[in-house]
């Protein structure tokens, strides 16, 4: 069987987890300081909160912002649940905004047609690795006084012009869940922000709202435990090498793929440094080769299959929002196998039985 995606857990992480159990401090410690100061060194940012998930990055982020009910959000429809759901919970409205054919991200010319006097923020989603077109979704923002949460729970060292994810945005949300190209073995997650009192009062709200020891502000239990960030550290020294074999096996994808004529690949614009969090392509015969794929041990899978903007739940808020360019894409994509420790054989193999599939 060649997985979808795989985790890397070696002795450094075992020594980690063995070095916080040790201390006998499991929450509120210093690998959880340590983390934050080193996840935002990495990624060129000033500051970091680290929480219990990527979920709370983002619902915790809107939080600090101070969104209320009735607030329009504006972000896209397809991405993970947890995005909208996270506007969702604050009683604000999605409002979504079409994509790009090539990057699966945010079509910025879109953008400015969707503001209104209750529009608060942007969130562009830095898709599979690839960012989002940042430099006019930053102009569009101080030209309406709005506020940008980047959404980069996928985008761990993906660079937009030699600026990292969570450098361009006024916060931005991180993820570690297991498939991510950091983990901690398990849910987790980091809001990064140059801003001290934004990252401050994120701090609070994790904390059930406490600030130095005393309740100031309603809160939530949204800690990161301290064993999870010491894996989480250990996985971040690696995140490079990672990064790097990930984009190895993009371009082995790239190299035994170019002829088919039925597949078009990811693309990585000028200027972009994509980390490939997943290699997703898209061709007509997408549930089909997905069958054969399966029928040969490899695993594969759509990411995202459900359209966020046509969710019942979703439309009681933000209503009937067409998304033509994400309805088409989403009957073509398919993410193949990929990983930071995936052998490039096994990649060789599944190219083996994708021009099989076609010839």
């Amino acid at each position: 069987m060649i997985p979808r995606t795989t985790v890397d857990i070696g002795e450094d992480e075992l020594n980690a987890v063995n070095r916080v159990l040790r201390s006998g401090q499991y929450v509120k410690g210093e690998e959880c300081n340590l983390l934050e100061e080193e996840f935002s060194k990495y990624q060129n940012v000033k500051y970091g909160a680290g929480v219990n998930s990527g979920t709370s990055a983002i619902f915790l982020g809107l939080k600090s912002l101070g969104i209320q009910p009735r607030d329009e959000i504006i972000t896209v429809p397809n991405t993970f649940a947890a995005t909208v759901n996270s506007i969702l919970m604050l009683g604000a409205k999605p409002v979504f905004v079409d994509i790009d054919f090539s990057t699966f991200n945010i079509d910025v010319s879109k953008i400015e047609d969707v503001i209104s006097k209750r529009t608060k923020a942007i969130i562009p989603v830095h898709l599979y690795g690839l960012m989002s077109d940042m430099n006019p979704i930053k102009d569009i923002a101080e030209d309406n006084n709005l506020s940008i949460l980047e959404d980069a729970c996928q985008a761990h060292g993906a660079e937009y012009f030699s600026k990292r994810a969570g450098s361009i945005g006024d916060l931005t949300a991180f993820s570690f869940f297991p498939t991510k190209n950091v983990t901690v073995a398990g849910d987790g997650g980091i809001v990064l922000s140059n801003n001290e009192k934004l990252i401050d009062k994120i701090k609070a709200l994790r904390d059930h709202g406490r600030r130095n020891g005393k309740h100031v502000m309603i809160g939530l239990n949204n800690r990161l435990s301290e064993i999870l960030a010491a894996i989480g550290r250990e996985h971040l020294k690696k995140l490079d090498k990672y990064n790097d074999h990930r984009r190895k096996i993009a371009d082995t994808y790239n190299q035994n793929l170019k002829d088919i004529s039925e597949i078009v690949t990811p693309i990585e614009p000028k200027g972009y440094k994509h980390v490939y969090h997943l290699f997703t392509i898209k061709t007509k015969k997408r549930d089909e080769l997905k069958k054969y794929l399966k029928e040969n041990d490899i695993g594969t899978k759509i990411m995202y299959e459900e359209r966020l903007n046509e969710l019942d739940y979703v439309k009681q808020t933000a209503g009937n929002q067409p998304m033509p360019i994400n309805d088409e894409v989403n009957q073509e994509i398919l993410s193949l196998p990929i990983s930071g420790t995936l052998d490039l054989e096994k990649i060789n193999c599944v190219c083996d039985k994708i021009r099989e599939f076609y010839n």
